[in-house]
C-alpha cells in the first residue's frame, strides 16, 4: 500500500530534478559579440548574428555565459531573448497539475499565459538611505568631463561624422 503512494511521488521528484538541470535556450535579439569573459573590453571570440540560437550556461550580473555551436563565451543579457518562460495557471486548484499527471480529475488543461522576464536589480530606497559619499571616486569621475571644444577636437582628430539626433522632447 505504501509503495503505491511513494512510487508516484518518487517519479515526480525525479522529473523535477531533471528540469532543474536542463539548460535554458535563448537566441540573440540583435547582432552581438561572443566575448571571452564578461566584460566589454574582453577579447571577441566570434560575432553572433541576430537570431543565433544559444544555450545558456550561467549568468553573472548583466552577462550570460552561452554555448553557440562549439564555442563558449559571454554575451550581454539584454542581447538575448529567452525561450524558457514562466507559466501561470488560471486553475484554482493548486493540485491540478499533480492530479493530471496521475490521471485523476479528468479536466481539461488549464489556460496558461507565458511571461518571459529578465531580472536586473535596481536601487531600492534602502540603498539610498545606506549610501555614503566617496569624494575620491567623485573627483575621478569629474576628471573624465569634457567641454564642447575638446569634444569637437576629439571628433575631428578621429574623423567622426556629425550625426543629428532627434530627441524625445521634439528638439534636435
Amino acid at each position: 500500500m505504501l509503495t503505491r503512494f511513494l512510487l508516484p511521488l518518487l517519479l515526480v521528484g525525479l522529473s523535477l530534478i531533471g528540469d532543474a538541470f536542463a539548460q535554458e535556450l535563448a537566441s540573440t535579439n540583435r547582432a552581438t559579440d561572443l566575448k571571452e569573459r564578461p566584460a566589454l573590453d574582453a577579447r571577441t571570440l566570434a560575432p553572433l548574428p541576430a537570431d543565433s540560437a544559444v544555450k545558456v550556461l550561467s549568468r553573472q550580473g548583466g552577462w550570460t555565459q552561452v554555448e553557440s555551436g562549439t564555442q563558449r563565451g559571454w554575451v550581454r543579457a539584454f542581447h538575448l531573448k529567452f525561450q524558457a518562460t514562466v507559466e501561470t495557471s488560471s486553475s484554482g486548484n493548486g493540485m491540478g497539475g499533480l492530479t493530471s499527471i496521475f490521471g485523476f480529475g479528468g479536466r481539461k488543461a488549464p489556460q496558461t499565459s507565458r511571461v518571459a522576464t529578465l531580472g536586473i536589480r535596481g536601487l531600492t530606497p534602502e540603498d539610498f538611505k545606506n549610501a555614503s559619499p566617496d569624494p575620491a571616486a567623485f573627483r575621478k569621475l569629474q576628471s573624465f568631463r569634457a567641454d564642447g571644444a575638446s569634444a569637437e577636437r576629439f571628433a575631428k582628430e578621429a574623423k567622426l561624422a556629425r550625426v543629428a539626433v532627434a530627441y524625445a522632447g521634439g528638439g534636435s
